[in-house]
């Protein structure tokens, strides 16, 4: 008689959390002996769940006794198969933490730190979920943000800080924005004589010990041996965000995840007042800081006339120049992105505008208290999808009738004035990219292309003027130069890090273009506003990050945004239900604010003490038809 048939002997167990977001809960099955001296934590095993099977990962491993399997009265279902390896322990518990700090499910975190192929399954890996928790949530680990400028390479950097792979103890994760930097970093580090694992290609060479584990975003959540740094690259960069909720990012997972004697290392031309809280901060000296930005030239369009304002006298001058110097032929890098030595028009706008406009000064209708642009509280929302591509182009200062304003990140409130002259005539230039790249090829006379991020083109089709989304940063490695048309719909964005996001697409434009210390006939960086004198321009004009985010980091302490407090967004159809039936809003030391028909920020003091709140509530009352959001934007 086999040990599991036998009721007086142990029997060997595994909690299983199924493979299904909808579902998120674990199951104990039993081992069959055939598995007992395969199966680990992590394995990714096939189960039977009600009348049909399932997936999912082994998350516990355990012994039941004779004495308690007598005591079940049932007999405990056998795992049906072994599929492959998956996480270790270690990587588990940062996906449950995860989980709570980014208010989602396990699987959802699982499914970035599994193996995209089958892998062999790994035995053991026991591990104390609870100590991990405490450790997480404390962040016991050393955090290191280095301020970069943007000509910097950043593979000189990493190469020069791990130092001689022949001397480098443990294993170092590397976190990039985007696929092409892990293909250039992965190359240059690999001539520098380190082993490398590509993440999640190579799952199985970062668990057998690889010196550098590189990967995209998913790289952060890298089972290794013996982990000792993680290194964020471009941490500023967006890519580095989940898109998909629960949205978190790369940096926030990594300072949680080092332990004692581990180091997260951030690098960022811009850093933000977040990755700065509570970390050491170190950069180059000031003159280099200050030689590895661009030149940056400000044109002034608050007293620009005429129906299409962003297209200046002072833009056109500026592209005119660049092109007199001549046009080489784009090259392709051996990463796919284009070596350019046109001119780059950054116009991100599909649709309609957000920005409202004093049909009087020509300024930006902005708060008062904290200078984020104001929103319409009334009928008419300016924001159209962003798909919608209609040109507006006859009604491009469109009179807008509203009934008051509001501050989307300190919530006061203003009626339908201009706050710097009290006109209350407002108004909005609304035209898509189409419709500015048609007004832009006509003003210089010459073929301008478009691009964005479903744009499939040959590089033998750009033109030597090319306008297009964001998506230009991951499609170009280099241009002559690049033109902001149109900054303040950064600058002036609703959400609440409009600033850092601002000074983040000056870095990202300044990487593109010659640097200081190279000399050049032209203007490299242009930039349209009509706050000439932002505090987020200064900084770019002197290469000082630390003038900007000095000002942000006062303001939001001002205001007990994070990280100085903890906001938490409730939404969807069924937010207000439940809102009252959870009773959270009447717990001590959370104050909640209402932000639109079914929407509201809760806000508190403690981090840990809001997300403790949700999870007890979340468990207590259904949260169908509810999503959250952590730290807002």
């Amino acid at each position: 008689m086999s040990g599991q048939d036998d009721l007086s002997a142990p029997l060997p167990t595994a909690e299983v959390l199924i493979d299904s977001v909808g579902l998120s809960k674990v199951f104990t099955y039993s081992v069959p002996k055939r598995f007992e001296s395969k199966i680990g934590i992590g394995s990714y095993v096939s189960v039977r769940l009600g009348n049909s099977r399932a997936k999912g990962w082994v998350v516990r491993l355990r012994q039941i006794s004779g004495a308690a399997r007598k005591g079940l009265g049932f007999d405990i279902i056998p795992i049906s198969r072994l599929l492959g390896g998956g996480p270790s322990a270690e990587v588990i518990a940062l996906c449950k933490w995860s989980a709570w700090r980014f208010i989602g499910s396990p699987v959802n975190f699982l499914t970035h730190a599994s193996p995209k192929k089958r892998i062999s399954s790994r035995p053991g890996g026991e591990l104390d979920y609870e100590r991990c928790e405490w450790q997480f949530r404390t962040g016991r680990g050393e955090s290191l943000v280095v301020r970069i400028p943007p000509a910097h390479s950043r593979a000189d950097w990493i190469a020069e800080f791990l130092g001689d792979p022949s001397r480098l103890s443990g294993q170092t994760i590397v976190v990039c924005p985007t696929q092409n930097m892990v293909k250039y970093l992965a190359r240059s580090l690999e001539a520098c004589g380190f082993s490398l694992a590509l993440f999640p290609d190579e799952f199985e060479k970062a668990l057998d010990g690889a010196q550098i584990v590189i990967g995209a975003r998913n790289a952060v959540f890298a089972s290794v041996e013996s982990l000792s740094q993680i290194i964020i690259v471009d941490a500023d960069d967006p890519s580095h965000a989940e898109s998909s909720r629960p949205i978190w990012t790369s940096h926030q997972v990594a300072r949680a995840r080092v332990s004692e004697g581990q180091t997260t290392v951030t690098l960022s031309s811009v850093p933000s007042v977040e990755m700065m809280f509570g970390a050491r901060t170190k950069a180059l000296a000031r003159p280099q800081e200050r030689s590895g930005w661009p030149k940056v030239q400000v044109g002034d369009i608050s007293e620009t006339s005429g129906s299409n304002p962003l297209i200046s006298a002072g833009l056109i001058a500026h592209i005119r120049q660049a092109l007199k110097l001549g046009v080489k032929h784009p090259e392709l890098t051996p990463e796919g992105l284009i070596d350019y030595d046109g001119v780059l028009v950054l116009y991100n706008r599909l649709g309609g505008a957000r920005t409202l406009i004093c049909s009087k000064c020509n300024q930006v209708v902005s708060c008062v208290k904290c200078s984020t642009t104001l929103m319409q509280m009334g009928p008419g929302h300016l924001r159209e999808s962003s798909g919608d591509r209609r040109e507006i182009s006859r009604n491009s200062r469109q009179r807008l009738a509203v009934t008051g304003l509001r501050c989307p990140r300190c919530r006061e409130e203003y009626p339908a004035i201009c706050t710097q002259c009290m006109s209350g005539s407002l108004k909005v230039v609304t035209f898509g990219i189409e419709r500015f790249r048609t007004l832009l090829e006509a003003a210089i006379g010459t073929r301008v292309t478009e691009i964005d991020a479903s744009s499939e083109m040959q590089i033998s089709d750009l033109g030597l003027v090319t306008i297009g989304t964001e998506a230009i940063f991951s499609r170009f490695r280099s241009a002559k130069m690049v033109a902001i048309a149109d900054f303040d719909q950064y600058l002036y964005a609703p959400g609440l890090d409009a600033s850092e996001v601002a000074l983040s697409i000056l870095s990202r434009a300044a990487r593109l273009v010659p640097p200081r210390a190279v000399t050049t006939r032209h203007v490299p960086l242009y930039v349209q506003t009509r706050d000439v004198r932002s505090i987020v321009v200064k900084s770019a004009i002197e290469g000082d990050p630390r003038l900007a985010t000095t000002e942000e980091a006062e303001l939001r302490k001002r205001l007990n945004l994070p990280p100085f407090g903890a906001v938490v967004r409730v939404f969807g159809p069924n937010a207000k239900s439940w809102m009252e039936k959870s009773g959270i809003g009447s717990a001590e030391g959370v104050e909640v604010i209402s932000t639109g028909e079914g929407s509201f920020d809760l806000r508190c003091n403690s981090q840990v003490r809001l997300l403790d709140l949700i999870s007890k509530c979340r468990s207590k009352v259904s949260p169908n038809g509810v999503r959250f959001l952590p730290d807002p934007a």
